[in-house]
């Protein structure tokens, strides 16, 4: 197998160049949508480091991180007032994620290992994130589904409770999550939506295969050849501009920033 110089593909440059772009489109769209590019940012830095050192399933594991986040942005952009339905969802997951806790805790009472729990005590710990954390329109949703006045956990109520976590369509899988979903409400963008359809759903399920530990993909010993390093370039490039694509007219970016950013994508396509 032919292992390449990962020295060739440092993408420092190429940070730096989104970093300075990226920073411009934030000034302009606010949250959340900056945060999901400080995300990509991240996701850059990550793979830098990862080819540096050849964890060659890794960098599989963070474009596939990446290419949600770029879907979300875009999906976002072109529907703006989706993102409060966004922020809601994100809130609901995290009384859903805390509430599955306390249900741990409550199997480890019920079988003895207790460790000094005081049951009421995280009961009422978790009430108070309800109170505190959730937005009134999340708080709402929650009571109405309950058909309760008051968010209160009793040993009577507690299965009702557990149900609407575990059942509820929002909470099962928000639009957010579902990637298929966002992409399909796209608009096509000349000609570039089958390039971009080949990355949602041939690159992703492959890397999907390996976030979720698929067997074989860990066996194989895979390294970081000529043939895959050519795939992450051009997984990276779509990545880091595709966020561009949707963006309104009156997003006006840097020229300087947007040649440097051209230039260090001009870098990394296949000759």
């Amino acid at each position: 197998m032919n292992i390449v110089n990962t020295k060739i593909l440092d993408l420092n440059e190429l940070i730096e160049a989104c970093f300075n772009v990226y920073q411009e489109i934030g000034l302009h769209i606010g949250e959340p949508r900056t945060i999901l590019l400080r995300k990509t940012i991240s996701h850059l830095e990550c793979i830098n480091v990862l080819i540096a050192e050849q964890f060659t399933h890794e960098i599989q594991i963070i474009l596939r991180s990446a290419l949600e986040s770029v879907v979300l942005f875009c999906y976002l952009t072109v529907f703006p007032n989706k993102q409060v339905e966004y922020i809601v969802d994100s809130e609901l997951l995290d009384i859903k994620s805390n509430f599955i806790k306390l249900k741990e805790f409550k199997k480890d009472i019920e079988i003895g290992n207790s460790y000094n729990i005081d049951w009421n005590q995280i009961v009422k710990a978790h009430e108070e994130v309800f109170k505190t954390s959730l937005s009134t329109t999340s708080k709402k949703y929650i009571l109405e589904k309950l058909n309760m006045s008051k968010y209160e956990i009793t040993e009577k109520n507690f299965a009702q409770i557990d149900k609407f976590y575990r059942q509820d369509k929002k909470l099962r899988k928000p639009f957010f999550m579902d990637l298929e979903y966002m992409f399909s409400q796209l608009p096509p963008f000349k000609d570039l939506q089958a390039d971009f359809r080949d990355l949602v759903f041939s690159d992703y399920n492959s890397s999907s295969q390996i976030t979720h530990g698929h067997y074989h993909s860990w066996i194989r010993g895979m390294e970081i050849d000529e043939k895959f390093l050519n795939s992450v370039k051009s997984q990276l490039i779509k990545i880091v501009l595709y966020p561009l694509i949707y963006l309104p007219d009156k997003v006006n970016i840097n020229k300087n920033n947007m040649l440097r950013l051209k230039y260090a994508t001009d870098k990394l396509i296949v000759r």
